[in-house]
């Protein structure tokens, strides 16, 4: 099995002063507030400015980026079968690589993984992560945006995509290859 995981709010917290939908807002500008039955093919993310740069870098200290034990706890026992191949694959773009090897190097995250992959070459976030996860053959991809979800689950229909609610109610009805959980634990279910 190969699965693969996304970064931010799977293995580590936004900030504790911003809250998510303002993160979410500043990342994926005003297409946050379209319902997420709508349409996928119009999925764009924005990329930042130079002060807004700035400003996520600060806020990318790892000081401010805690680890989510459960979440890595989760991985450990998950990652316990010898045929399961695991690979983080996070659409943080460029501007971020020293905040992130910094923070890979701080929690140790290499040793969870057999590869690591950023998006540094500042890709649409949605369209990086489809090729990344199409070239690495994944049966499995985590990720804790539900959009984002949304569009894989069409363009790859062959992928189980576990989407992290982080306890969020789910909005509406979810495809078949789309499976909510709250966070990696309850993933124990489903992967052995």
């Amino acid at each position: 099995m190969r699965i693969g995981f996304d970064f931010d709010k799977v293995f580590i917290n936004y900030p504790p002063f911003l809250p998510y939908f303002l993160v979410d807002f500043l990342y994926k500008g005003t297409s946050v507030f379209r319902k997420t039955t709508a349409s996928t093919a119009s999925l764009h993310y924005r990329f930042p400015g130079f002060i807004e740069q700035r400003i996520r870098i600060f806020s990318h200290y790892p000081l401010f980026r805690s680890l989510i034990n459960d979440n890595i706890e989760a991985l450990k026992k998950l990652t316990m079968g010898k045929n399961k191949k695991t690979y983080l694959v996070s659409s943080r773009f460029s501007f971020l690589k020293k905040r992130t090897d910094a923070i890979l190097e701080k929690y140790k995250l290499h040793s969870y993984f057999d590869d690591i992959y950023f998006n540094y070459e500042n890709q649409q976030p949605h369209v990086f992560k489809e090729q990344t996860i199409k070239k690495l053959k994944l049966d499995t991809y985590i990720d804790d945006d539900l959009q984002l979800s949304l569009y894989l689950s069409k363009k790859i229909p062959t992928l189980t995509i576990y989407w992290i609610t982080g306890g969020k109610t789910k909005s509406h009805m979810l495809p078949r290859n789309v499976i909510a959980v709250k966070d990696l634990r309850e993933l124990e279910n489903y992967i052995h």
